[in-house]
């Protein structure tokens, strides 16, 4: 489903953030990729989504090199760890804001479907600043699986949340991902994390 083969990235050129870095993940298959602040973790997710271009090696989505493909035509979903929710928009309109060259009645009943799965359906006529931290993450979970996604990318979904909000979270976003069998990648600082989401672990230097 998803291979980073030989990856070279850099900032500055000088010094490489990942350096001939490698991974392949089987669809369905949730990885947590760890490591500390600086590590490179989160460029992975900006080179898998299109956001950054390696200065070498391949990124290959359903055995198609992508690297020149630009981020909204690689069917993939990125959730960052502030959520990025317009304020000024309904959840309802949050969710629905990448639903292009469909119906309003259409995008009235794909949102309604991913919110229902995703337990926010009561909170779509709702503002960001008036649902709590973990329905946040929900809805911003809602708003990448909206467009049916071949991959997840999750950056740090947990740090904001306090300990015991973080445990219920860990396993709502579980079950949210088993149960559209999505290809996921996590980034995080936390093993607790990887365990609680059953995940295979890369662990960065």
């Amino acid at each position: 489903m998803l291979k980073l083969h030989n990856i070279q990235f850099s900032y500055d050129k000088k010094q490489p953030i990942l350096d001939d870095f490698n991974i392949d993940v089987d669809k369905g298959e949730i990885v947590a990729i760890l490591g500390r602040s600086g590590s490179g973790k989160s460029s992975i997710l900006r080179v898998i989504a299109g956001l950054e271009t390696p200065q070498s090696g391949d990124v290959v989505i359903d055995g198609n090199i992508v690297n020149n493909v630009p981020t909204s035509k690689r069917n993939v979903g990125l959730v960052f760890q502030n959520h990025a929710l317009f304020p000024h928009l309904t959840i309802r309109k949050n969710i629905e804001y990448g639903l292009f060259n469909m119906s309003s009645a259409m995008k009235k009943e794909r949102c309604e479907e991913v919110a229902k799965k995703v337990d926010i359906l009561e909170l779509l006529d709702r503002y960001p600043h008036e649902i709590s931290g973990g329905q946040k993450q929900r809805a911003a979970i809602a708003r990448s699986l909206v467009t049916k996604p071949k991959i997840l990318l999750l950056d740090e979904p947990f740090t904001a949340l306090d300990q015991e909000l973080k445990q219920s979270i860990r396993l709502d976003i579980l079950r949210i991902l088993k149960q559209f069998n999505i290809t996921t990648i996590i980034v995080t600082h936390d093993i607790d994390d990887a365990i609680a989401l059953h995940a295979r672990v890369i662990q960065l230097q």
